[in-house]
């Protein structure tokens, strides 16, 4: 799978609106970005709580220097934190450099953050004060008190630096020299380092753990559900194969051969020269694993060989199997339509009295898929043959586990009698 795609639904759950960004992989393209939405439309009422009381202060001045420390502190890392992210898992890493990768790159934000606060702070806000006139008459910036949701208001005017200093020295966060306490310095910058490590993506981190462990097993539950379809599958083929060379198969065709030699001698070698044929055509596709002869001629030519060796022991029985030339290279699942040539045969031609038929057609359907349709005029259903058997309910078990609902069998009885069994297919070539 690729970044921009969802992850599997049984690693997501359910998410609401706020955190949808969470059914993508963590620091992809979507991920970021509904991030981003989320966290920054928190912000952005954070950052109105703030702003909120400009309009009932007694002063027009905008305080421009802590708002550029709340920008930088909340936008500067859920910016640059989940973008470099996205960068990381685009290189296509193995997933210890990755996973490395991604951890310098919350590193590296948190310490721009910090860096940022501890150098930088000051002299811009300075700067900032200088253009807006937000100085006093020696050029330092007026300091403002920030309150949310009470008042922004700057510090008195008749004070003194050094009144100004000793109030903050009173009050325990700055030192005579108007400089934070140590202690107070150290604090600010843990609850910075932290506020930035959670929105660079530093939580994420453990999330892209759980997801290349949830996305491993769930190819590995996946990998074992396909193994146990081949296997199904396998033993399926297994047992079509002994229905087709069962004892009394072979016993009936070589007794039919028996009896003709001595009656018809010619319908004796046909029968021979059909019985040949059919094993040549059947013996080695059950062999192999279906996949390079799983198209529709393919199959017919295996249909066309049996319902030919039938014709040769019960002369009444007239068959006829037609596909168009367009159809021959579709994608057909092995052994199906065969099954459905011999329920034709056993079920309801063997027990008719009489001159009897069977056809399979191959052909398109209205909605674009493929449709293949064994029909016979034999006695049609009855208790024993209700569309139920046992090889019937497992070529619907390999539709189900092949397509999904994309295909059906449908056995419906004719009103002239017999049996139509359909099989309706995705239609695919190669």
């Amino acid at each position: 799978m690729t970044l921009n795609e969802p992850l599997p639904p049984e690693l997501t759950g359910r998410h609401g609106w706020f955190t949808s960004y969470r059914r993508y992989p963590v620091f992809s393209r979507p991920w970021a970005a509904g991030r981003l939405r989320s966290f920054g439309l928190v912000a952005l009422l954070g950052l109105l709580l703030v702003l909120l009381p400009l309009a009932f202060s007694a002063t027009d001045e905008v305080p421009t220097g802590p708002l550029l420390g709340v920008v930088v502190q909340f936008f500067l890392p859920l910016l640059a934190g989940p973008w470099l992210g996205l960068w990381v898992r685009r290189q296509g890493w193995p997933p210890a450099r990755e996973s490395a990768a991604l951890v310098a790159v919350v590193a590296l934000v948190v310490a721009l953050v910090l860096a940022f606060h501890e150098f930088a702070s000051e002299p811009a806000k300075q700067w900032l004060a200088e253009q807006t006139g937000q100085v006093d008459a020696q050029g330092k910036r007026r300091r403002t008190v920030m309150a949310i949701g009470v008042t922004v208001r700057p510090a008195e005017a008749t004070a003194s630096a050094l009144d100004d200093a000793r109030a903050a020295e009173r009050q325990g966060t700055r030192d005579a020299d108007g400089r934070l306490r140590p202690e107070v310095r150290i604090a600010n910058g843990i609850s910075s380092a932290l506020i930035s490590f959670w929105l660079a993506g530093g939580v994420a981190l453990w999330g892209w753990r759980r997801e290349r462990q949830g996305l491993a097993a769930l190819a590995r539950e996946r990998e074992l559900a396909q193994a146990m379809a081949q296997r199904r599958e396998a033993e399926l083929k297994l047992s079509v194969l002994a229905a087709q060379v069962e004892p009394h198969f072979l016993f009936n065709t070589l007794a039919g051969v028996r009896s003709a030699i001595a009656t018809d001698p010619g319908r004796a070698s046909a029968m021979i020269d059909q019985l040949v044929d059919y094993l040549r055509a059947a013996i080695p596709r059950l062999r192999s694993d279906g996949s390079a002869q799983a198209t529709v001629g393919g199959q017919f030519e295996i249909v066309r060989a049996y319902l030919a060796l039938m014709s040769a022991r019960m002369p009444r029985l007239q068959t006829r199997v037609h596909a168009p030339p367009d159809l021959l290279q579709a994608h057909c699942p092995p052994l199906m339509l065969i099954s459905l040539a011999e329920n034709a045969i056993k079920h309801g031609v063997e027990p008719k009295m009489g001159a009897a038929q069977v056809q399979v057609l191959a052909e398109h359907t209205a909605e674009g898929q493929l449709s293949l349709t064994v029909l016979d005029d034999g006695v049609g259903f009855n208790d024993s043959t209700a569309g139920s058997g046992l090889g019937l309910s497992n070529i619907r078990e390999r539709l189900a586990q092949l397509y999904g609902d994309r295909a059906s069998l449908v056995l419906k009885a004719r009103p002239q009698g017999g049996v139509a069994a359909t099989l309706t297919l995705p239609l695919e070539t190669r």
